[in-house]
């Protein structure tokens, strides 16, 4: 359990991904036969399949055409091209009279290239160009170079006479050089990662190794298209601003621009580089020339390596060695990997007919699945990898020096065979473990380039199988952690392998714990062949897990009986189903196995039906609660990924939104879906138990549905306790309850819907009027909403039953935190809460207004006078008066009845206002308002009118009097002790007013 017999770092010196990475002896160690395709209509031969030496035999022996051979290798990226120019670097024989040079992908920079073909030769020819190269990378920046690089573009551009209609708006003064000369587009173009920069990078520093082996090119995506995302048009200059409205909305235009560029570029970057055009050509030709009589073999592993000098080096590839019937040059043999849409699309055309003309091409495309291509050969070349690996490249290096071979590393091993019976070997010999044999091929298969699933990849398989299994498993198997769970499992879903069945899937997530169930996963698919296999029990134990087969390792992993049954059923049934039906449970089936986007409409159907089994287990008991109509349901519990998520649904859920259902990628939910479709499609009968697992999944989302909607409603604790505060608070200030010494105050203050008449309006403010007004318009919204936060209803009707314990608890909370107006309350109680405070505001001038007219009135009823006596002096004055002609009125019934009703009056109120102004002093905000709310002074402000309309008719009619002289009547003698009484209250009041 736990061994290895690798080490991390020796995986990582030996296994290479670059085919130029590894020394020769590494390289041929591990060199595995490669499948290659002879075409070529010139061997008047249908392509045929030959070998790594049938190459380079018939490389380097067939006749030149004109002293000119030209190899193509054709092949995808990561297909083994590279490989097999590198191979024949590796087997060419260095003999008199061959110069072999080597374009290889380690020295991929214009000055690493140019010394390369110069061969190490000397003279003015070949020490100029050097000259020209050598402060490539030193003395000029990649900035510098960027600038360089679009100024000759531009030039170039300027100076190109148009060769057809659409060239014609593209080209001189007023063509694309207007946008690579106009600062906006200029700044645009020369952005971090843009096109210019990244040819820059490459012709000083080489290619990246993650780079893929096709030339950096224009194409339309790196134009200028975008600009206008990041930059202001205007800002360019109108000329540049015409042209890009022309070309943005123009597809042909666009291509015609892509290809002026490409075809400009070349000469563009070498000018940049201070060559001038012809002179690589001119010192190529000029080697040829020195080695006549000789031969130049250049191997070139990567077409990419010459851009920027390509179509000078490539004239003097193909430039004939005879001139005038003379030998004048070397003859050149150039094999070339290249990938077959470059060759074809990019190659000059005189270029590849010499080439067809001279030799076949040989094409590196090994089939995956294909006829010629059989399981043990991808076997073999990874066997040859693990083998390299466990001996590590130190040990290739020098067995391949003294033997010419390298040894097995399983032949020293202790443990080989009960290893290689377990985990088996390639028919090389070469041990598999930590694969065997299905694990080997599924891993292989994973590894294809998506854009061509059929072509074996080995620069993939080695990236990725081998390099990244190998190196990680060094840490894993120690510690018990292999295969982890999800092995290769992003290349694994873009290869689209075959994943193990649903039911079978589910059984593991169902009786494995969460972090085995994945490990499980992993060991059917590879080492069990997605299920189809039977695992040895050594092969568990091995890499520390319990045999989950039985006894012989015979039996795979049992269905469950019921979802078994209704995968059998619905597999049986599959033909009868629609076709749209199929496509869906196919469409789950490869949504939970291999990752893929379950389709939008599908997953709005699933999240409408898992909505709705939530929202029917709601019930408004627990809390209760009026019954939240439609349009808040749609709010609080919306029919989306806000509510329900699918895991790999493409949803675009907002930060901070948790969803109240989440579906997860996992082969039981898949089985749910599954269910949840056929339900929806009328198939009821196939789907299993999904309604019970969806009642089940309903159930559990129930709580957070139902928070959701409270919170909608602002029925949640904080919100109630907020309203609860502030509807009491405006019951005090309304004087509704008094004290909240009892639960049953404040119940009352919370239930109170107000009432907008108040007995003792006339003698209030004003404003405070106007104020109480406009929240008792307010209030009764309110309390009906908060009701229904603590009720239930029938229908749409009226709250008819409290939820008392629930309400009891909310005043509770609210009692303690009456001193102040809350600042956050619910929506639905804003307006109440603000009309409040406005009558909290108002307070102060309530006061003002009842000390005025106390004032008013204890100026003419001192607290020693009875305001009944007083009435009671009044009414006599005014009979004796009447007599005496001293009652100044026009109407005097009317009098009479003013009289009898101050006699009514409640003067009462006056006491009561005078103790609400006393206990007021110190108050203010809530505390104040409180304090005001009672009712008090009900006819305070009449009897004040009353005093001071009797004091001017009195006091008129005796003045009167007085001072007519033919008055002849002793007034005190006319008018009583009671009238006297009223005179002196009047002068009294008139002193101290």
């Amino acid at each position: 359990m736990g061994f290895t017999c690798w080490q991390a770092e020796s995986v990582a010196a030996t296994i290479p991904t670059e085919a130029a990475t590894p020394s020769d002896q590494v390289l041929l160690a591990t060199h595995s036969p490669l499948r290659i395709r002879r075409e070529g209509a010139t061997t008047q031969k249908q392509a045929e399949f030959v070998s790594e030496h049938d190459v380079v035999r018939e490389f380097l022996t067939s006749t030149p055409n004109a002293g000119v051979l030209i190899a193509p290798v054709l092949g995808e990226s990561g297909a083994g091209k590279s490989h097999l120019v590198r191979w024949a670097n590796a087997n060419i024989p260095r003999v008199g009279g061959r110069h072999v040079i080597y374009l290889q992908k380690t020295q991929t920079s214009l000055r690493d290239v140019v010394e390369q073909l110069l061969s190490g030769k000397t003279g003015p020819a070949f020490d100029e160009i050097r000259r020209q190269v050598s402060g490539l990378g030193t003395a000029i920046s990649i900035e510098e170079m960027e600038r360089k690089i679009l100024a000759e573009l531009a030039e170039a551009l300027r100076s190109r006479e148009p060769q057809g209609f659409l060239d014609k708006p593209l080209v001189g003064e007023r063509g694309l050089a207007l946008l690579f000369l106009d600062p906006l587009f200029r700044e645009h173009l020369l952005r971090p990662g843009s096109f210019i920069n990244r040819r820059a990078v490459h012709a000083l520093n080489g290619r990246d190794p993650d780079e893929p082996d096709v030339p950096l090119e224009f194409t339309v995506d790196e134009l200028p298209l975008d600009i206008t995302d990041v930059a202001n048009l205007a800002d360019a200059s109108r000329a540049a601003q015409n042209l890009f409205k022309q070309v943005v909305v123009n597809t042909d235009m666009q291509l015609e621009a892509v290809r002026i560029l490409n075809d400009s570029l070349d000469l563009a970057v070498m000018k940049a580089a201070n060559l001038g055009v012809g002179n690589v050509n001119r010192a190529f030709m000029k080697l040829r020339e020195e080695l006549v009589g000789e031969e130049i073999v250049l191997l070139i592993e990567d077409v990419a390596l010459i851009q920027g000098v390509r179509r000078d080096l490539l004239d003097a590839i193909h430039e004939s060695s005879i001139v005038q019937g003379q030998e004048k040059y070397a003859t050149v043999r150039t094999l070339l990997a290249v990938t077959p849409s470059y060759y074809r699309e990019n190659l000059p055309e005189t270029f590849r007919t010499r080439a067809e003309a001279s030799s076949p091409s040989y094409v590196v495309d090994v089939q995956i699945d294909g006829a010629k291509t059989n399981d043990a050969d991808l076997v073999d070349f990874v066997g040859r990898y693990l083998n390299a690996a466990r001996l590590g490249k130190d040990v290739l290096e020098a067995e391949m020096s003294a033997n010419k071979a390298a040894p097995n590393a399983c032949d020293a091993c202790p443990f080989s065979d009960s290893c290689h019976s377990t985990f088996g070997t390639s028919e090389a010999g070469h041990g598999l473990y930590p694969y065997n044999e299905p694990a080997v091929l599924r891993a292989v298969r994973a590894c294809v380039d998506p854009d061509n699933p059929q072509l074996f990849s080995p620069r993939r398989v080695l990236a990725g199988a081998v390099r990244e299994v190998l190196m990680d498993a060094a840490g894993q198997l120690p510690r018990g952690d292999f295969p982890p769970g999800r092995l290769l499992g992003e290349r694994t879903r873009t290869a689209g392998l075959p994943a193990l069945p649903l039911a079978v899937r589910q059984r593991l997530e169902e009786d494995y714990p969460k972090d085995l169930a994945p490990r499980l996963e992993s060991m059917l698919a590879f080492w069990g062949k997605a299920g189809t296999r039977p695992i040895p029990d050594a092969v568990f134990t091995t890499f520390g897990l319990d045999p989950i087969a039985s006894g012989d390792g015979s039996d795979l992993v049992e269905e469950p009986e019921s979802t078994g049954r209704d995968e059998a059923a619905r597999r049986a049934t599959a033909d009868g189903l629609p076709k749209s039906v199929q496509r869906q449970l196919e469409a789950i089936e490869e949504w939970s196995a291999k990752d893929k986007t379950l389709p939008q409409d599908m997953a709005r159907v699933i999240r409408s039906l898992v909505r709705e089994a939530v929202l029917a287990r709601v019930e408004w008991f627990d809390p209760v609660i009026k019954s939240p109509d439609t349009e808040t349901i749609k709010r609080a519990v919306p029919d989306n990924a806000r509510s329900i998520s699918i895991e790999g649904a493409q949803e675009g859920i907002g930060q901070g939104v948790e969803p109240i259902v989440r579906l997860k990628r996992t082969a039981r939910n898949a089985v749910l879906l599954q269910g949840l479709i056929l339900i929806q499609s009328g198939f009821a009968d196939l789907s299993g138990d999904a309604l019970a697992r969806l009642d089940a999944l309903a159930v559990g989302a129930v709580p957070a549905a139902r928070a959701r909607i409270l919170a909608a409603m602002e029925y949640d604790e904080v919100a109630m306790v907020a309203a609860a505060r502030s509807l009491i608070i405006g019951a005090l200030a309304c004087g509704h309850i008094a004290s909240t010494a009892r639960d049953v105050d404040l119940i009352r203050a919370v239930a109170w819907r107000g009432d907008m008449a108040r007995e003792d309006v006339a003698s209030r403010h004003p404003q405070w009027a106007d104020s109480h007004r406009g929240y008792m318009a307010e209030r009764g919204a309110a309390v009906e909403r908060f009701l229904g936060g603590i009720g239930a209803a029938q229908g749409a009707g009226g709250v008819h039953a409290l939820d008392s314990v629930r309400l009891t608890k909310l005043v509770k909370a609210a009692r303690s935190q009456l001193d102040e107006l809350p600042t956050s309350v619910p929506t639905w109680c804003a307006d109440a809460n603000r009309k409040l405070s406005i009558l909290v505001q108002v307070a102060p001038a309530q006061i003002s207004y009842w000390s005025d007219l106390v004032r008013r009135v204890r100026r003419l009823l001192p607290e020693s006078e009875s305001y009944i006596d007083t009435v009671d002096a009044v009414v006599l004055a005014a009979r004796e008066g009447q007599a005496q002609g001293l009652v100044k009125v026009k109407d005097l019934p009317a009098l009479e009845q003013a009289n009898e009703a101050a006699r009514r009056l409640d003067a009462r109120g006056l006491t009561e206002v005078e103790k609400a102004l006393a206990g007021a002093t110190g108050q203010d905000g809530v505390a104040l308002a409180r304090h005001l709310g009672p009712s008090v002074g009900r006819d305070l402000k009449l009897i004040a009118e009353y005093l001071e309309e009797t004091e001017r008719w009195v006091e008129s009619g005796i003045s009167d009097a007085e001072i007519d002289p033919g008055a002849k009547i002793d007034i005190d003698e006319a008018i009583d002790g009671q009238v006297t009484r009223w005179l002196n209250i009047l002068s009294n009041g008139a002193e101290n007013d």
